[in-house]
């Protein structure tokens, strides 16, 4: 197999540094041959110095290329792309503000032959900065057992086979009208489904997140929550038609507006007696009102573009 670990960045070199840094220590099963691509999302070469001294250090082959169409689906389509045309079988995405755990490759690796399938989706863990309220942090566990077929995934840690992105295979990009709203990794696995590929879930091959500090603020999280679900609305739209999404986005918002409002809100009374678990309880209920607020606001026509700036530089 000739595999090519991909990596998409922005004006955040000690983050890239340190993922970098994680993917060069992996062990590289035999038969296997590794190199990395690193995509800049900018017209300028920022974090070439860093590719180069992280290739001299460890004596990795460490490609750099730049994609100037500002977006994050511009950047993980020339991944694709890069690794289509040079001859790779496939191409391993994890994000720059991750690093990878000792034998996440070689577990992607040995998952193509236990689990045969055109994606290969790993697990991401969070790390999270010491001042997150501990009412905030979800309990991460994994849910599915290793090999459960999925309809969907995201980018920051999937294997995908190079024929999902050529001419004679798949044929198939991320979406750059989805630049800045998020979201056009799941509809780029999703339709990678639709087409007949197969998703498979591999939770033994790890990822690491660092939360930055600014992601575990209230508003934050609420407005992540408001902008998904109108992603979601989207995502609907394409595959269904806008009058299903209309229709499904409308009813959907009102029953998490009334589950939030008149059955978790008023859940979060136990503070009384549970300080900490009403505080969690008013979490989860201000999260459905936001997300009924956002599949609302779908029919609207409002659309949120978080990623115009770099966060967590």
């Amino acid at each position: 197999m000739k595999l090519c670990v991909a990596i998409c960045t922005r004006e955040r070199p000690k983050l890239l540094r340190s993922c970098l840094m994680s993917v060069c220590e992996q062990r590289v099963p035999d038969g296997v041959a590794v190199e990395i691509v690193v995509v800049e999302n900018h017209d300028i070469e920022v974090s070439r110095p860093i590719t180069v001294e992280v290739a001299a250090q460890t004596g990795w082959t460490i490609h750099y290329v730049l994609e100037p169409e500002l977006g994050i689906p511009f950047a993980r389509d020339r991944c694709g792309v890069f690794a289509a045309e040079n001859g790779y079988d496939r191409v391993l995405y994890i994000d720059d503000d991750e690093v990878a755990h000792p034998d996440w490759l070689a577990t992607m690796v040995e998952a193509v032959s236990r689990y045969p399938a055109e994606v290969h989706y790993g697990r991401v863990l969070y790390t999270y900065p010491p001042e997150t309220p501990s009412w905030m942090i979800a309990p991460q566990v994994n849910k599915r057992p290793t090999g459960t077929v999925l309809k969907k995934a995201e980018g920051h840690n999937t294997l995908v086979d190079t024929r999902v992105f050529r001419d004679d295979g798949y044929g198939l990009h991320f979406d750059g009208s989805m630049r800045f709203t998020g979201g056009s990794d799941t509809d780029f696995f999703s339709r990678v489904h639709d087409a007949g590929g197969k998703i498979v879930w591999v939770p033994e091959a790890l990822v690491e997140e660092l939360v930055p500090v600014n992601r575990v603020r209230l508003g934050w999280q609420l407005h992540r929550t408001f902008r998904v679900a109108g992603n979601i609305s989207r995502l609907h739209e394409k595959r269904s038609g806008r009058g299903a999404a209309l229709s499904r986005s409308f009813f959907k918002g009102l029953g998490r507006l009334f589950n939030g409002i008149f059955v978790q809100l008023p859940a979060s009374l136990v503070f009384v007696v549970s300080p900490e678990r009403g505080r969690r309880q008013a979490f989860h209920a201000a999260k459905q009102i936001a997300s009924g607020l956002g599949s609302l606001a779908y029919l609207t026509g409002y659309q949120a573009q978080p990623y115009r700036k770099v966060d967590g530089g």
